[in-house]
């Protein structure tokens, strides 16, 4: 690792801002502060992974090592939590080192909808949600930062028809392989109204458009966009394999951050911290920042601190053509919100995965495992012989059609939270309950899909009815919002009872959205970034 990214001693430097997690929001938020000109730290559970010739990426280990997992870039130890499935223990598919889970994200970049910034117009039958009747911003105000985060991220597609923007800087993506030029033409003579997916991939001669961590730089990871040139050409520094153990706090003001580095616990200053960890890491590390004037953990007078636990729900559905064509091009390749709002009733996005054919029964296999996982363990001894039998034979079934992923909106509900125990594998466990009414929604989702398409073309789901939940997408558990009572944050995301703390990943929402929150992260981090430095002094 190149020694300039290393402070000598960091906890004898005063820092403009450090910010602790470096995937999405932190990457953004202190690649706007670093340009700027602020003196930034990073603080990095995992490796640096960028831009280190040296560093070893291999690839997910078939043994569950926890260095090896880091290596790879995965989160190294198993989420243990109980969900109305029940007790679970499985590992979530985050990552952990530079780049954060933006190092094995899809780089799906799409905006929130309008419509999602007033979350409670769009379920007023459902009392027990803990939804506002509006965010603290409106989506007019963020349209500045979405488009400067497409921008920054490089993302291709092209419009949404249903909410388009003129001054969009989208790239030209790729041409559609043939097999998903029929189903887009068929779709529009449906009536629907389907776009280019918007996607952070450079779109290389060798471009996989992988699932991994890219070592060929093709992917718009936060590592590779904002952290790798804050440190190359702004001044920024990190220290990686940094657990932050607590936030040092007085009646006002955190004044420092306590973490453990190289075997041995250090204090770092800092002027501001910004909190960018995931949405279950940054709630705990506040409940666990404890003192005798916040006995119930950091910035949680309101006792929303990990609570109002969301995640999405994701059903895949294969949808053939109707005969076979090539599927040679892009995999990402076509997304419509025609469903995101149904008749009143909102569900979500709908956007293709494509089905490689050469990855065939081995991509399946790994596929139908990540859902096992995420089951009892009654339930995958009883399931686990079957699955190398059921990922031979579904490329042939399925091997003209493309693959489709649902994204459905879920709600803050209280009950659904993290808490810390120190017995857990990370310190915490989870609770979450799957509703009847988020059940219902995945049912309609999956049904009008059937209906609209099945004039043209066979429809095979392939998942559903069980437990979809989308532990790539968790978000809500620090919400933000306009009653000091009721959220952790206000509207510039800095803690309600704290000067100078802030958080910038997706434990802000309050609510989830329908679609992939990645890119509403980032552009809520330039958003932050920008008010953050005009704070300091």
């Amino acid at each position: 690792m190149p020694v300039d990214y290393l402070p000598q001693h960091p906890e004898r430097e005063h820092w403009d801002v450090i910010i602790v997690g470096t995937g999405m929001g932190g990457s953004t938020v202190g690649y706007e502060l670093a340009r700027r000109g602020r003196r930034v730290l990073f603080l990095e559970k995992g490796k640096l992974l960028h831009g280190d010739p040296g560093a070893s990426v291999p690839p997910p280990p078939a043994a569950d090592l926890a260095e090896l997992r880091m290596g790879a870039g995965c989160w190294p130890l198993p989420l243990q939590g109980e969900t109305s499935f029940g007790k679970i223990e499985f590992y979530a598919p985050w990552g952990c080192g530079s780049g954060g889970s933006t190092s094995i994200y899809g780089a799906q970049l799409e905006r929130f909808s309008p419509a999602d910034f007033r979350p409670r117009a769009n379920f007023p039958d459902v009392p027990d949600a803990n939804l506002p009747e509006r965010w603290p911003i409106s989506y007019d105000e963020l349209v500045p930062y979405y488009r400067r985060a497409e921008a920054l991220y490089r993302v291709y597609g092209t419009p949404d028809p249903l909410n388009p923007d003129p001054d969009t800087s989208l790239r030209v993506p790729p041409p559609l392989s043939a097999r998903d030029q029929v189903l887009y033409e068929s779709f529009l003579q449906l009536g629907l109204h389907p776009y280019r997916s918007h996607v952070g991939f450079d779109y290389g001669q060798a471009c996989r458009e992988c699932l991994r961590h890219c070592a060929q730089g093709c992917k718009s990871d936060a590592g590779r966009v904002c952290l790798m040139p804050a440190l190359t050409h702004h001044g920024a520094r990190i220290l990686p394999e940094c657990e932050v153990l607590a936030l040092v706090a007085d009646n006002g003001r955190v004044s420092a951050v306590r973490g453990r580095w190289k075997g041995a616990e250090i204090t770092i200053p800092a002027n501001a911290v910004v909190l960018a960890a995931g949405a279950l890491m940054t709630p705990l590390l506040l409940l666990n920042s404890r003192s005798s004037r916040w006995a119930n953990g950091l910035a949680n007078r309101s006792g929303q601190v990990g609570r109002n636990l969301m995640l999405h729900t994701s059903d895949y559905v294969a949808i053939d053509p109707g005969e076979w064509y090539s599927a040679q091009g892009p995999v990402r390749a076509v997304a419509l919100n025609d469903f995101y709002v149904d008749d009143g009733q909102k569900l979500g996005n709908l956007q293709s995965l494509g089905f490689p054919e050469a990855l065939g029964p081995s991509f399946m296999l790994e596929y139908l495992r990540f859902i096992e996982v995420k089951e009892p363990h009654w339930w995958r001894r009883l399931t686990h012989p079957f699955l190398p039998l059921v990922a031979r034979l579904a490329p042939r079934v399925l091997r003209r059609a493309s693959l489709f992923a649902t994204i459905v909106e879920d709600l803050p509900l209280e009950r659904n939270r993290i808490l810390p125990d120190p017995n857990a594998w990370n310190g915490m466990r989870f609770e979450y309950q799957y509703t009847r009414e988020l059940w219902s929604r995945n049912r309609r989702f999956r049904k009008r899909i059937a209906e609209v398409l099945s004039s043209r073309h066979r429809v095979t789901v392939v998942t559903g009815s069980r437990n979809n939940l989308n532990y790539g997408h968790v978000c809500g558990t620090c919400r933000f919002g306009e009653d000091p009572a009721t959220s952790v944050l206000d509207g510039t995301n800095r803690a309600h009872d704290l000067d100078n703390l802030y958080v910038v990943d997706a434990s802000f929402f309050p609510s989830s959205g329908g679609t992939n929150p990645s890119l509403t992260i980032a552009a809520n981090a330039l958003r932050v970034g920008g008010i953050i430095h005009d704070r300091l002094p």
